[in-house]
């Protein structure tokens, strides 16, 4: 039995390097014929991922612009108002104006008012004082005659 066994190692060993000669050059075959289609697919993945990051950096740039956009149209509404709320300012100011002349007027005209009204009083004082000197006089006169 031994120079059976002896045998059927050296079968097994021959099939065994056989077959790891075989597996070689199936391995180096698959090898020969997906390696280069298969580092193609990597340099053209390469490229591919470099086109995204170009396109991907130019929707930030477009993105940018549309934000400035936005903010510039923000801007020109805010001015319009400036604009609109300084012309009402301007008008609420000549409206000042106005007034503070009319109540300028005013106060002259009741200045006036009050000093015709004093010299009016003034003058209804003395004509009352008049009357009532008048009447004592004419009182004592009479008071004089009957003694």
């Amino acid at each position: 039995m031994s120079n059976e066994t002896a045998v059927d190692d050296a079968d097994s060993s021959i099939e065994s390097k056989e077959s790891a000669d075989i597996t070689e050059i199936l391995t180096e075959g698959f090898m020969q014929s997906f390696v280069p289609n298969m580092e193609s697919l990597q340099g053209r993945l390469g490229e591919l991922t470099q086109n995204q990051g170009i396109l991907i950096e130019t929707m930030q740039q477009e993105n940018d612009k549309f934000v400035d956009c936005i903010s510039a149209r923000n801007l020109a509404l805010m001015l319009s108002y400036v604009r609109t709320y300084h012309i009402k300012l301007m008008k609420i100011k000549q409206d000042m104006s106005s007034v503070e002349d009319r109540v300028g007027r005013l106060q002259k005209r009741a200045m006036k008012l009050k000093l015709q009204k004093e010299k009016e009083e003034r003058s209804k004082a003395e004509a009352h004082e008049k009357q009532l000197e008048l009447e004592r006089q004419l009182t004592a006169k009479v008071a004089g005659s009957e003694h």
